[in-house]
């Protein structure tokens, strides 16, 4: 198979009538060429079973399947389950499941390459990160998200997403794919990092109370530490326990702007919390204490 040119595309679109809609960031990439270096990239051996999201018209799935033990592709669509399943009729290696990414059983897999679809950057990224065991993933986001996925405290891109994702992954950026590399032309540019799981640095005491810290302060990111503390106190209904808190950290400096804190920071904070929370005097992410 090979899907160089915008018109095999358009073809294929209308043979199974599929409309792009841009609502949920529906392109597809036409550049063999960055779909081989986005294989190349994953290092897959024979012996790798892949998990595919967004399966498309099949660039990446042809490659894939030509190198790995296994290709499992997730697609919602169901035109472009049809033209999958038809491509690929007689690769024995390739599984077709029509279904929705953020909802399915995931199946078993080493490694996951894809471009992601973009309405679902945040939710499925995450949902692999919590749910699945894998040694890497390949993925394509928008290059904002991506920014965002990588960036680092201090910069304006810092924020909560940020530190979720810091906190669960890490990413390394690998290349930047243009918006005329896709049909229809998105209105932005691409980005594909790798990204595996973290296993090493700080983690919080209880994981549960880091994000509920985490997206009750970063509700107001630019915000000074102690007053975004203050205010998130005050919707818990204990509007005098932030002062409090910082006697417990003598070296965390409560002027400091959400944006600078580190994560070994929020994690102290967080396991701070977590004492409030255990003995009663904060409740908890769901309302009670733990």
């Amino acid at each position: 198979m090979s899907l160089l040119h915008d018109n095999d595309i358009k073809s294929l679109l209308r043979k199974y009538s599929v409309k792009p809609r841009k609502e949920m960031g529906q392109s597809f990439l036409n550049s063999q060429i960055i779909a081989r270096q986005i294989v190349t990239s994953a290092e897959i051996s024979q012996s790798d079973r892949i998990l595919e999201i967004g399966g498309g018209l099949g660039i990446l799935t042809n490659i894939l399947a030509g190198v790995a033990d296994s290709v499992t592709v997730i697609e919602l669509e169901m035109g472009l389950v049809n033209a999958l399943k038809d491509i690929f009729s007689e690769s024995e290696n390739v599984k077709i499941i029509h279904g929705d990414a953020l909802t399915v059983d995931l199946p078993k897999f080493d490694k996951i390459v894809a471009n992601l679809p973009y309405s679902i950057s945040s939710e499925i990224t995450f949902r692999l990160l919590k749910e699945a065991k894998f040694e890497l993933g390949i993925l394509m986001y928008q290059k904002e998200f991506s920014r965002r996925l990588l960036s680092s405290p201090g910069s304006s891109e810092y924020s909560r997403l940020s530190i979720d994702f810091q906190y669960l992954g890490k990413a390394t950026h690998l290349m930047d794919v243009k918006a005329r590399n896709f049909y229809p032309v998105p209105s932005v540019d691409s980005s594909v990092l790798k990204v595996i799981k973290r296993d090493t640095g700080p983690m919080a005491k209880n994981s549960e109370i880091f994000f509920w810290m985490v997206h009750g302060l970063y509700s107001y990111p630019n915000k000074q530490l102690r007053k975004a503390m203050k205010i998130w106190f005050k919707n818990l209904g204990r509007p005098n326990l932030a002062d409090g808190l910082f006697s417990r950290l003598d070296d965390v400096n409560k002027t400091d702007r959400l944006r600078t804190l580190s994560l070994e920071t929020l994690v102290r904070l967080s396991d701070v919390i977590q004492k409030l929370v255990e003995s009663g005097d904060l409740p908890g992410p769901r309302g009670d204490s733990i």
